[in-house]
């Protein structure tokens, strides 16, 4: 569940809206849910917001972040996190290329050995922190390997040309596209059902169909849905041997 901060009216205070609804979750008895963990979905580019508080009376700092829960009613369910690697930095190759590094105890009080860093593993595992674009355009984003383009969530992409070329208001408040597709490969295998009550333009579908996902996206206005079918004419979706749905 991805969730953005409230505020409260009228006012320079941010609303417990955000904690309340976690709470109210994991509270339940009937619901039986467990908070796995915790993700951040960190982007820069957003627009300064609140507005009031931020541009006109300068009280506030840009709010950019939403936060992700990953809930389940067992301890222990399926995820896997070799499946969402990183690239390694740069660093890191050297590293590895090299063979050698400081080994020993750190402040922190862990003992690293002089193999620790050593095995290749065909990328670094993720943090909890996903950053949608990076502050620095010059440092290289660092996505799983397997998610799908940056692009995908600039007016640029298929889906945005598309609407434009149709005359389409698209929807205002997309799902980015990184996160979603995260997730996907993370906590589902291939064939598996992905289910999205509140679908808007159905970004979740278009992920779950890239990555041989069967689905099922709810929306209630018919306006974001009949739209939504305007990403399954993506040509990278077409080029794929994918399930139909």
């Amino acid at each position: 569940m991805e969730l953005g901060n409230a505020w409260v009216k009228d006012k320079p205070i941010q609303s417990l809206l955000t904690i309340e609804s976690l709470m109210a979750f994991v509270k339940n008895k009937k619901a039986g849910l467990q908070l796995c963990q915790e993700f951040i979905c960190y982007n820069p580019a957003r627009l300064p917001s609140p507005a009031q508080w931020v541009t006109i009376n300068r009280y506030r700092a840009v709010d950019s972040f939403t936060h992700v829960w990953w809930m389940s009613k067992s301890d222990y369910p399926k995820a896997d996190n070799s499946r969402v690697l990183r690239p390694y930095s740069k660093s890191m190759k050297t590293l590895l290329n090299k063979g050698t590094y400081n080994s020993g105890k750190r402040p922190s009080e862990h003992t690293i050995s002089k193999k620790s860093f050593l095995t290749e593993h065909t990328g670094s595992i993720c943090h909890n922190v996903i950053e949608i674009e990076q502050m620095d355009e010059m440092r290289e984003i660092r996505l799983p390997h397997n998610a799908l383009s940056i692009a995908n969530t600039k007016s640029n992409d298929f889906f945005s040309k598309e609407c434009k070329k149709n005359n389409i208001t698209p929807h205002p408040a997309r799902m980015p596209a990184e996160l979603v597709s995260f997730f996907i490969e993370f906590l589902t295998d291939k064939g598996d059902i992905v289910l999205d009550p509140f679908a808007g333009s159905n970004t979740t579908g278009y992920c779950a169909e890239y990555f041989k996902r069967k689905w099922i996206s709810i929306e209630i206005d018919e306006e974001y849905a009949q739209q939504s079918k305007l990403r399954f004419e993506d040509p990278i979706l077409n080029s794929k041997n994918l399930i139909n749905n």
